[in-house]
């Protein structure tokens, strides 16, 4: 893993700070400012939530349009235009005095820091690495545990001292002071080329490989453009599969509280929990990457549904207060193989040349299955049924859909046998 990021240190750099700077968007960091701004201003909870929902939905919409000008334009441009929106929406909303602007401002926020900001660095990876693409990703995706470190404490120490508004002026000071021209020189040092791999990508080991040896392709099919994909029953199929782990962890940490009550599970207890759930995230992003470049994205796919389900199952049986920590392992390792393995998936049943739109649309519905993640939960704890239960059914539910990998890999096989 060192020597493989000792030969692109730029571009994973360059991956690791995309997603590291997409903080002021994340709902990590904006949960923090969310009182001072609801009270300053006037407006109800229901009403911030319901604007801050609507925003992402709303801004969910766009990622598919924002991805097909990935696939046709350099990275180095697309970076300028975004780091520029970023800052934009962080003086909006530092300037924000009613509910339309804070609306537009968290529309913005949430486009760029929770969709294209990723979008970019994922869709580079995915067009930059073949061979090692899972390493790649697994490297990439260490930029949301180190921003969850950072920016937090960052946030707490500014709205101490100069406000949230200031607060949000220095997050886009921040992206264009620093992370636009820190972003632009590693993408010179990296020395991309529009359309093509780094150099001994390609070079497969001819077991590893889709079809006969002497194919030097791991998937000897063309690049399948967003028209034919969607005709594809195993894109939706790896839509679900692929939001289950941000919609489930989702609504358990939003009803983190309920949950601990129910089992009597001391709060205290979840601090240790999330050190470990953001250990556990890391290391399971690194080590997973390693597993699929050798093995390819469908068993640890399966494997990490599983992991999911059973952290769920935990979650809603309950036991001693020491099981927690094992509750929070086991969900922060699923969220940790996520990443690299879905953003591996998708090229290696549709190639790479139209990977921006394609996981625009994906990005789409994951951000809007991510954000209604909470309201099925909600809705059945307010017609009485225990979350216990919920739980406990769902659990059952994502345990049955660890199965999906492996019926998407039949369908790939039929497919294949019916082109020859």
């Amino acid at each position: 893993m060192l020597s493989f990021f000792r030969r692109h240190p730029h571009l994973l750099l360059f991956g690791i700070l995309q997603i590291f700077f997409s903080a002021p968007g994340q709902t990590f960091l904006i949960a923090l400012f969310v009182g001072p701004i609801f009270k300053e201003l006037s407006i109800s909870q229901s009403l911030f939530a319901g604007l801050y929902s609507a925003a992402t939905l709303s801004a969910a919409l766009l990622l598919n349009p924002a991805g097909r000008l990935i696939d046709r334009y350099y990275i180095h441009t697309i970076v300028k235009i975004v780091t520029v929106a970023m800052a934009l929406g962080c003086g909006l909303l530092a300037i924000a005095t009613g509910v339309w602007a804070v609306f537009i401002a968290f529309f913005i926020l949430r486009l760029i820091g929770q969709g294209v900001y990723g979008l970019c660095a994922s869709t580079l990876m995915i067009k930059s690495f073949h061979k090692n693409r899972g390493k790649a990703m697994g490297i990439m995706t260490l930029g949301f545990p180190l921003s969850e470190a950072v920016y937090p404490g960052l946030a707490v120490l500014l709205l101490n001292t100069v406000g949230w508004r200031n607060s949000y002026l220095v997050f886009g000071a921040v992206n264009i002071v620093l992370m636009l021209p820190l972003q632009l020189f590693l993408l010179r040092r990296a020395s991309i080329v529009h359309g093509q791999f780094q150099a001994g990508e390609i070079d497969v080991n001819p077991q590893h490989l889709r079809g006969h040896p002497e194919q030097r392709e791991v998937r000897p099919h063309r690049d399948v453009p967003l028209r034919d994909v969607i005709r594809d029953i195993k894109f939706y199929l790896l839509i679900v599969a692929s939001c289950l782990p941000p919609m489930i962890v989702t609504g358990l940490f939003f009803h983190q509280n309920t949950l601990f009550e129910a089992h009597g599970w001391n709060m205290s207890l979840a601090a240790g929990g999330l050190m470990l759930y953001a250990f556990c995230k890391a290391a399971g992003s690194i080590w997973i990457g390693q597993v699929v470049d050798r093995y390819g994205p469908m068993l640890p796919f399966g494997g990490l549904i599983f992991l999911l389900g059973l952290g769920t199952l935990l979650a809603g049986v309950g036991g001693p207060p020491t099981q927690v920590y094992l509750f929070f392992a086991l969900i922060g390792a699923a969220l940790g193989f996520s990443s690299p393995v879905t953003n591996v998936v998708y090229p290696y049943f549709y190639g790479t040349k139209h990977m921006g739109s394609i996981k625009g649309l994906v990005a789409t519905y994951r951000n809007g299955l991510t954000a209604l993640g909470p309201l099925p939960v909600a809705v059945a704890l307010d017609a009485g049924i225990t979350i216990q239960s919920v739980l406990c059914i769902t659990a059952a539910g994502v345990l049955l859909l660890s199965t999906l990998p492996w019926l998407i890999f039949r369908l790939d096989r039929s497919d294949q046998l019916s082109d020859r």
